[in-house]
């Protein structure tokens, strides 16, 4: 679980640095993300 977490992190920083831009686009993909890990979970 701690794995995929820190993966998903590491993503998201270099999804988040790769597109400034698009900080909103960015933080619901995550928020979506963590909605489905916790669904799965």
């Amino acid at each position: 679980m701690s794995q995929i977490l820190s993966e998903l992190l590491l993503l998201g920083y270099m999804i988040s640095s790769s597109f400034r831009r698009r900080t909103h686009l960015v933080q619901s993909f995550s928020v979506v993300f963590l909605y489905w890990l916790y669904y799965v979970s």
